[in-house]
């Protein structure tokens, strides 16, 4: 029985893990912006970024590889390792509009499990003025972190993460491991 209850524990963290964590990105009117969806498995087959969710032509941008392009959309995918690092989609955005505000969703369509799914949202800014004394162009530029700087940090979160989740794993074990031994050893004794 314990062991249907830690697969039955280990089946449901899985799939929480993936679809809880929203992201705010900001960016210019104009700018570029690279949203960076983490998840902690790997999507073999579809990677998609849609309007509010996947459904009902929503869809900006999907593909079956690595890599793609479509109008202002580019998405690119980066696998990682199961419990040793995170898998990443990384989508850019070119040509900001107002209208891009909003909430969005990072798919991974799978094969075996379910699907996962992140949910981001993206608030497009006003473009500041130039300041007059200064009449030099400025390129515009996205208050979100690069997205290597997005990577470094989702990936320390996803160790924390990964670390935090071993340590529950050996504890619930270790305290299976005490209870089974404690009981046989009441039956041997009384």
């Amino acid at each position: 029985m314990n062991a249907h209850l830690i697969f039955i524990f280990f089946f449901l963290t899985s799939l929480l893990q993936d679809g809880l964590t929203d992201s705010v990105y900001t960016g210019p009117e104009g700018g570029t912006i690279t949203v960076s969806c983490l998840f902690h498995f790997s999507g073999r087959k579809t990677k998609l970024f849609c309007r509010k969710s996947c459904g009902d032509g929503n869809v900006l941008i999907e593909t079956d590889g690595v890599r793609a392009q479509s109008g202002r959309y580019s998405i690119e995918y980066e696998e990682g390792v199961f419990l040793l690092s995170p898998t990443f989609v990384h989508v850019t955005i070119k040509q900001l509009r107002k209208s891009d505000s909003g909430n969005y969703t990072c798919r991974l369509k799978k094969t075996v499990r379910l699907d996962s799914t992140k949910r981001v949202e993206i608030i497009v800014t006003d473009v500041e003025p130039s300041p007059t004394s200064f009449p030099a162009a400025t390129a515009p530029t996205s208050n979100s972190p690069e997205p290597s700087e997005q990577s470094s940090a989702l990936q320390i979160t996803s160790v924390l993460l990964n670390v935090s989740f071993i340590i529950i794993i050996i504890i619930t074990l270790s305290v299976t491991v005490m209870a089974f031994c404690r009981i046989r050893t009441n039956k041997h004794t009384g």
